[in-house]
């Protein structure tokens, strides 16, 4: 499953420190309420359906179970959700005709227990056919089986849908609801003559087995393989499709249904999909195993899809491409999204987990994969490089200590929906990077190969992982020190990530001392967290970023470690991590950060691009935190007015950001403004307002930077040519903008409060169909600093006649938040205010903690802190375990940066008033102080700073 913005999700990744022994305690406790007992298991289940749109209440259904006990037992337990049981029956397979049921239990709690009793003890290892009468009511949060609409023709259009994932399939049939309890599905859906178009995830039964019943049209199906039953899907519909039958790039019959009118909008999925698919059955040596894949745009999903096997559903903003309309981030999210469904065909669907708490093995793969698969089919998109720019942004959520580990158990509905955060998508997949390049790529790849062999249909735990790895490691003529087990067993089990400080071991010496330690954002707590880190280096003496095998390991001891490097004496400069392959920080002793700072002035290039993305990264990190002074980073940065590349300008602009919010209302904000200005000009000046026809995929990305960065922050030709181009757009709204400039040039014309021009883009937004058009326009609108249209704007969010849907409405907030920091304590206000009408209103389980989550990366001071008590005590009663642990974030958060003004503020302002200030008579101007002038700098603060 794929969540559209996981980054908003981070605070169900969280969790409060107990004791091990509680943990333990509460987990055994826990297990026993929720996990199903074992006395039985299924094989088959023969569902029928009766689905009729039109009823938006309730639908009625039929399962038939053979079952197996593993026991003696008189009593089945099975799932069920939300639904009015009509009968039962249980017979044996030999006497169809004696009823052994006698009475039944329906859990009112969130444990969902069907506990079926049977008048004589069933025996074990016989087959039994439990028979179950039903009716389940639709859901009303799109987990489970929903109605959904979508306008045509002035009307609106009902159809039903599904996301069963991870414990809705539940809602759907009575059933053995765990990814681990596998079977075969046989399904019937029944539904009126009227709804045209009806899919599962197999195709439809040539022979028909099952009788017919007045008033629907029958619909069987094949049987399905053996899987789990997250992962069956239904649509009833009147959808129209578009099919690879004119140009058959895969195998297997491949189409995409959407609402009618949009299948041109299809040609994008249709194209990279295939292509995806046929990539990926090459490097996984393992054939795709359903006879078909559809996949289907549905107007309100509430994930960004869903892997259903043979049946893929996603939200219509992440399958269908409008040109014109859709943005280039959109069109790479489209790409990333398929992907990410294509590769759990095999890492989810063929090999799936032995329970939630071991989420990351299908979510981690799948993040991976998303960018390393997609650079498979589309090279130029750079996705593998644009990945280490989300693992720098993961790294802002596991510093903090409350965060979760990759493997964490989980029983209650809503701890398993917990897990499905970025933890277990963004941080997964970067140490499943960091395996991948310590294993080499070639072995990393065999090693799946067996993975999906040993263990195809079956339920796995990461010890198979590791197996499968070890076994092609040990085949090859490659080695590292530890098993595979020993080295991901404390970066899988153990919340964090560390930071190696490297030191030279003297000034003339050829190797240096490297400590580990667990990476914080505050460091007034602390953790003895320690991991197997593979390690390797570049001298400026040798410059080869391109080999990314480790050429040593810092094992988990508090001591440091010595490791000897060749030439190192006589280096100018060094460099670990290479293409910061390793999910981890670096610090350096300032000597060798000055020296990379000299060096990125005179020679950038010199420099693997990724080495210097993470050189701002971790310098601007560290110094954020306290280990490094900030006059560091801030002169490395200088170099970037030469710096003519994305990635880079995507790893500082998160670092840029947090000064932006940090300084705001301080005495040298503007000259922070001056020196964003400066560093900028060139680019703003190169890269301009028009795209060219031949230009880079990440030209776009680049672009929004930088003109954000000028129009925001007051560059008075940015902000005129914003104006123009919007006056334009008004006046002949038929001749759209470039979808990639619409976000910049909207919010521009928004910021200053202007009525008309908010007034103009709300109708723009009622007025569009396109989910992508109504994406830009929705974030753009929480630009406005209107007193008046803001509230009217955030209202949106519950007014019962919002336009917006409930999968959208926490964008809302989320836009505001983000837009100013005015905008943001208006918001603040807004969501003390109406907190319990909010929380009813978004996206379930997931909206609430998106808004809290988008305040932690904002709020910043003692005021904040008190706003957010004063949240607490007023919907203390109401809050979800989720969102308490996204307020705990939010306090850890805020303390970090207090923290900061006290440590850093004075510092930051010394450096902007000595590079950017106003220049003293004797002296020449300090912003464009020299390189030479730089280092006599730097040679005065070394002699007494001490490294951390």
């Amino acid at each position: 499953m794929y969540l559209l913005f996981i980054t908003a999700l981070l605070g169900s990744a969280y969790s409060f420190p107990t004791s091990t022994f509680n943990n333990v305690t509460r987990n055994t406790d826990l297990a026993s309420q929720y996990v199903l007992p074992g006395e039985s298991f299924p094989t088959f289940y023969d569902v029928s359906l009766f689905i009729d749109p039109a009823n938006t209440v309730s639908f009625n259904g039929k399962v038939s179970i053979r079952i197996i006990p593993r026991i003696a037992t008189n009593v089945i337990v099975v799932q069920a959700m939300e639904m009015t049981i009509r009968s039962i029956s249980v017979f044996t397979d030999r006497n169809s005709n004696e009823n052994l049921f006698t009475s039944f239990t329906l859990a009112t709690d969130d444990t969902h227990f069907l506990r079926i009793s049977t008048r004589t003890q069933l025996l074990p290892d016989q087959p039994y056919i439990v028979n179950i009468d039903y009716e389940s009511k639709y859901a009303p949060n799109m987990f489970g089986v929903y109605v959904s609409t979508y306008q045509q023709n002035g009307r609106t259009v009902n159809l039903v849908t599904s996301q069963l994932q991870p414990t809705f399939a539940r809602r759907a049939f009575p059933c053995y609801d765990e990814p681990a309890i596998k079977a075969i599905f046989r399904t019937t859906i029944y539904a009126p003559a009227a709804y045209t178009v009806v899919r599962h995830n197999t195709p439809e039964r040539a022979v028909p087995l099952k009788e017919d019943v007045a008033g629907y049209v029958k619909h069987e199906f094949e049987d399905t393989l053996v899987m789990s039953t997250y992962l069956l899907a239904y649509l009833v519909s009147n959808f129209e499709h578009v099919s690879h039958e004119q140009n058959p790039i895969y195998r297997v019959p491949f189409r995409v249904y959407s609402r009618p009118g949009t299948q041109t909008n299809a040609a994008f999925a249709m194209d990279f999909g295939q292509k995806n698919m046929v990539a990926l059955e090459a490097y996984n040596e393992f054939p795709y195993a359903f006879p078909k894949l559809d996949k289907a745009a549905v107007p309100d999903f509430a994930a960004g899809a869903m892997e259903n096997w043979g049946l893929v559903i996603y939200r219509e903003v992440a399958l269908l491409v409008t040109e014109g309309v859709t943005t280039t981030a959109t069109r790479q999210n489209i790409a990333r999204i398929i992907c990410h469904e294509n590769v759990h065909m095999w890492y989810g669907n063929e090999v799936g987990p032995l329970s939630w708490t071991y989420t990351w093995l299908n979510e981690g793969f799948a993040t991976f994969f998303e960018s390393f698969a997609t650079d498979l089919v589309l090279p130029e998109w750079r996705m593998m490089e644009q990945f280490v720019v989300t693992m720098q942004n993961v790294f802002q959520s596991d510093a903090v200590l409350t965060i979760n580990p990759m493997t964490h158990a989980v029983y209650t509905p809503s701890q398993i929906m917990g897990q499905f955060n970025a933890i277990a998508y963004q941080k997964s997949g970067s140490v499943i990077r960091m395996l991948h390049h310590f294993l080499t790529p070639e072995i990393f790849r065999r090693g799946l190969v067996i993975y999906i062999i040993n263990n195809s249909r079956r339920a796995a735990g990461p010890s198979d992982l590791y197996c499968a790895l070890q076994q092609a490691l040990d085949a090859s003529d490659h080695s590292i020190p530890y098993s595979i087990s020993n080295v991901m067993n404390r970066w899988v089990n153990q919340g964090g990530f560390p930071v190696l400080n490297v030191r030279k071991s003297a000034p003339n010496a050829n190797s240096v001392f490297i400590s580990q330690e667990r990476y914080l954002t505050d460091r007034s707590l602390t953790s003895t967290d320690r991991w197997h880190v593979p390690v390797n280096w570049v001298l400026s003496s040798n410059i080869d970023f391109s080999d990314t095998k480790p050429q040593g390991w810092i094992p988990p001891s508090f001591p440091a470690t010595s490791i000897d490097i060749p030439g190192l004496a006589n280096a100018e400069w060094f460099i670990f991590n290479k293409q910061q392959t390793g999910y981890y920080r670096v610090n350096y002793d300032p000597e060798n950060w000055a020296a990379l700072a000299k060096i990125l002035q005179t020679n950038h290039a010199v420099i693997h691009l990724l080495n210097r993305a993470q050189i701002l990264d971790d310098s601007f990190n560290m110094a954020r935190n306290g280990r490094l002074n900030y006059n560091l980073p801030f002169e490395i940065s200088r170099y970037l007015i030469n710096e003519k590349d994305y990635i880079p300008w995507a790893a500082i602009n998160p670092a840029f950001n947090y000064l932006d919010i940090v300084l705001t209302g301080s005495s040298v904000y503007n000259l922070f403004r001056e020196y964003l200005l400066t560093l900028t000009a060139p680019l703003y000046d190169e890269i301009g307002w028009e795209a060219t026809a031949n230009e880079e995929h990440v030209m776009a990305y680049h672009r929004n930077i930088i003109l954000d960065i000028n129009c925001r922050l007051g560059n008075q030709r940015c902000v005129t040519r914003a104006q123009e181009l919007l006056e334009q757009f008004r006046n002949n709204p038929t001749q759209r903008l470039n979808p990639d400039l619409q976000n910049t040039v909207y919010c521009s014309g928004l910021r200053g409060g202007d009525r008309d021009n908010f007034n103009f883009l709300w109708e723009q937004y009622l007025a569009t169909s396109d989910s992508s058009g109504q994406n830009i326009l929705r974030n753009a609108l929480g630009c406005s600093s209107n007193p008046e249209l803001r509230p009217f704007y955030m209202n949106q969010v519950f007014d019962a006649h919002s336009p917006v849907g409930g999968q959208d409405r926490h964008t809302i907030l989320v836009s505001v938040i983000n837009s100013s920091p005015e905008n943001m304590d208006a918001a603040l206000e807004f969501v003390i205010e109406n907190f319990h009408r909010i929380q009813p209103r978004v996206q379930g389980l997931t909206g609430t903690t998106n808004i809290l989550n988008a305040f932690a990366r904002r709020l910043t001071t003692e005021t904040h802190a008190e706003r957010i008590n004063q949240l607490i005590s007023r919907h203390q009663a109401i809050l979800t375990a989720g969102e308490q642990a996204s307020i705990s974030a939010i306090r850890e958060h805020i303390a970090a940066s207090i923290a900061w003004g006290k440590d850093n503020a004075a510092v930051v302002e010394d450096w902007l008033e000595d590079n950017y200030g106003e220049p003293k008579p004797e002296e020449p101007s300090a912003a464009h102080s020299t390189t030479a002038g730089f280092i006599v700098l730097l040679s005065a603060f070394v002699a007494f700073f001490n490294i951390h």
